[in-house]
């Protein structure tokens, strides 16, 4: 399940309508391709390629079985780090250079998350010159309509909305609204190279 928060209210959003409607392109017709014969296989490729299925099979049984990945709370990274609305761009700037992370949740005083802020979102902002970025508070920055997912929620899942709404974070949040993790695009890829098989795929 995912949820829109914007300003302190949570609203439950069914999937699809994160989904931004896409034109399927008309198919052109390929040119006909005449039959090759049984007969006509060179049976030198037929046996490479029985001594590579071979060796594939005997890396397969190498490899330890693993756990298949379907739920975001599985990959999440958590805890998060967080800022502050109040703090300064500045002040942001100096947790992201400090760290390997590329989003930051933003919460107020309540923990309650307000809004989420890139690094690439404060390097936009600076790259004004007319702009005293350390004179600005975060709030004036961050995304404030944030999408957000259950501990439930598929993993698969995140990553299509992630495409379709062209974001590099998903916030994760449980019943009662806390943050309690974050999935990012290096969190999906990480799980692809280390922790495979991931379910990405109904």
């Amino acid at each position: 399940m995912f949820y829109i928060i914007e300003q302190g209210s949570r609203i439950k959003t069914p999937v699809d309508r994160l989904f931004v409607p896409r034109g399927v392109p008309e198919v052109a017709a390929s040119p006909a391709v005449s039959a090759v014969s049984s007969g006509s296989v060179d049976q030198s490729e037929s046996k490479s390629q029985s001594i590579k299925n071979n060796v594939y099979t005997d890396a397969s049984d190498d490899e330890p079985e693993r756990s298949r990945v379907i739920y975001s709370h599985q990959i999440m990274s958590s805890p998060v780090v967080t800022a502050s609305v109040d703090q300064t761009l500045e002040e942001i700037w100096v947790l992201f250079s400090k760290s390997r992370f590329h989003h930051l949740p933003i919460l107020n005083n309540q923990q309650q998350l307000q809004g989420i802020v890139s690094d690439r979102d404060i390097l936009r902002f600076a790259a004004n010159k007319q702009r005293d970025v350390g004179g600005y508070r975060i709030e004036q920055l961050m995304t404030k309509r944030v999408i957000s997912a259950a501990e439930e929620t598929e993993v698969r899942l995140i990553a299509e909305v992630m495409c379709r709404q062209a974001i590099g974070a998903v916030p994760i949040t449980d019943d009662s609204a806390a943050l309690v993790g974050i999935v990012s695009r290096s969190d999906i890829l990480r799980t692809l190279v280390n922790r495979a098989p991931l379910e990405l795929w109904a």
